[in-house]
């Protein structure tokens, strides 16, 4: 009976054995289908992993010109703040100097003047007041408003020459 019982085991063993074989072949026979799949995955998946790098590089590299166009932008509209400033503390300069009005316009009516022969222009620019005076006188020529003031009240020109000398200090007494 003993030798019954150890035929039956070794002939279940045998026919387990071939199972296992038979699973173990198809494991193996399987696999390499499983290994081109696993590749082409992996393939994918570095791609994919690739192209995610790349674009976070890319949202990085986006979010420094972002900030360094803020910066700028900040220090842009620091200066135009000062650039204001300077206009306006110029502008009170020129107010408090006596030159009003943009350049164009003193030219123009300077060259009207200087167009004028000095007798013309002298009992005109004899009933304007300083600044305005200065300011005209001052976009002519050296000659033309020379002859200007020859025509001009004797008092009015003494007035205007004082006018455009200035404040005489005691280095000019």
């Amino acid at each position: 009976m003993r030798g019954l019982l150890l035929l039956a085991a070794a002939s279940a063993a045998l026919k387990l054995g071939g199972l296992m074989f038979a699973w173990n072949g198809t494991a193996v026979a399987a696999a390499p289908v499983a290994t081109r799949t696993d590749a082409a995955c992996s393939a994918d998946a570095r791609s994919f992993r690739e192209l995610l790098e790349t674009v976070r590089a890319k949202a990085d590299e986006l979010g420094r010109r972002e900030s360094a166009l803020r910066t700028r932008e900040s220090g842009l509209a620091v200066t135009r703040r000062l650039v204001g400033a300077e206009v306006t503390r110029l502008e009170g300069i020129a107010k408090a100097l006596g030159v009003t009005g943009g350049a164009g316009e003193g030219m123009s009516i300077g060259k009207v003047y200087e167009a004028m022969t000095p007798e013309e222009a002298a009992p005109i620019l004899d009933r304007l007041d300083d600044a305005t005076l200065r300011s005209v006188l001052g976009r002519m020529r050296e000659r033309q408003v020379a002859a200007i003031l020859a025509a001009m009240n004797p008092e009015r020109a003494v007035a205007v020459t004082k006018a455009f000398a200035g404040p005489v200090g005691p280095a000019g007494r």
